[in-house]
């Protein structure tokens, strides 16, 4: 008997430690999908619209980042990283420390963000919803295009800012949670701080909160709309650029990487509310722990991965319509 309720708790042990594991995996993916998700909801809270190309404005910055911490020459898997040469010669310091090259892929995504908004969205104000989201569908494919042509098709590992050997986790209930999981919520968490207290505390806040509500109405009392929406443009694509240059510290950066994360990322996004970045947070964090854990409870096959999120935003979308935070529109007689 003793041989059996030893034989029982040891398995209750394991298990319990390999469904803690894959806890821990899925706030790491979460985390990713929650970044991403949080680009697509500034977007939306300032425009209206969902862009379609938020995954690979965010791409561009993490190959940037790539490019900005590797030596002149450096290559992966045999193939010269393109644009070092370049950056040796006129960017001081070339070759970036981890975190200065996120910060500098950071500012080039916000750049990046604020031209698209002033010389392609711009003009097409007063357009239909439905013409304006063609064009962002049309810049995914004119950027993916882009990396394809500078950097090619090939994967790449980027240097991670937080501490990524195999030592690097801390021990829970027998599980690993490693450093990079950590630090990727940290820095989410500082995000979604940040952009609290821009949104609550700032003028530029005030206008978004706004436009959000009426874009005509705020034009006339003053707001500068097309500032603000500038400005929106450049915090989502930073963000962005943020999010690839963390998930390529972890996994590889590719041309494909996040066009695939952009269909989680548009899960949690409605799952938590498409005007909220609180909302965007629980969202990734609920495709991700969804994404990790029903494979191998629920028996799904590898195949299907992208059935157990989608089924989770069917199912809070029919709790919560607008999504877990969103908001609820007035209706106006």
């Amino acid at each position: 008997m003793g041989l059996v309720e030893a034989f029982w708790k040891h398995l209750n042990g394991a298990l319990m430690e390999l469904f803690v594991q894959r806890c821990f995996d899925g706030m790491f993916t979460g985390a990713i999908y929650a970044s991403l998700a949080l680009a697509i909801v500034m977007i939306y809270r300032s425009t209206g619209l969902l862009n379609f190309a938020q995954g690979e404005m965010g791409l561009m910055g993490g190959y940037v980042t790539l490019t900005l911490l590797s030596p002149t020459g450096a290559a992966g898997i045999g193939i010269p990283i393109a644009g070092t040469a370049f950056a040796s010669r006129w960017i001081p310091l070339h070759p970036w420390p981890a975190w200065a090259a996120i910060v500098g892929a950071v500012a080039f995504g916000a750049l990046l963000g604020a031209v698209v908004e002033r010389f392609i969205m711009r003009p097409l104000t007063g357009r239909s919803a439905l013409s304006q989201v063609n064009v962002t569908i049309g810049l995914l494919i004119l950027i993916n295009g882009i990396v394809f042509q500078i950097w090619g098709s090939f994967s790449r590992k980027v240097e991670s800012p937080f501490p990524n050997e195999a030592a690097d986790y801390f021990g829970i209930l027998g599980a690993r949670l490693r450093y990079t999981t950590v630090g990727v919520w940290a820095t989410l968490i500082v995000i979604i701080v940040l952009l609290t207290l821009l949104i609550q505390k700032t003028k530029t806040g005030l206008a978004f909160r706004a436009i959000t509500s009426n874009r005509e109405g705020a034009a006339l009392v003053g707001v500068p709309v097309n500032r603000t929406l500038t400005i929106g443009w450049a915090i989502a694509s930073a963000i962005g650029a943020l999010a690839a240059s963390l998930v390529g510290g972890a996994v590889t950066l590719s041309p494909m990487l996040m066009l695939n994360l952009l269909i989680y990322a548009l899960a949690a996004a409605t799952i938590g509310g498409l005007d909220s970045p609180r909302g965007a947070i629980a969202g990734g964090l609920i495709i991700g722990l969804t994404q990790s854990l029903s494979p191998p409870y629920l028996g799904i096959p590898t195949e299907l991965t992208l059935l157990p999120p989608l089924a989770a935003m069917v199912l809070a979308l029919a709790v919560r319509p607008h999504g877990l935070f969103g908001t609820v529109p007035v209706n106006r007689v």
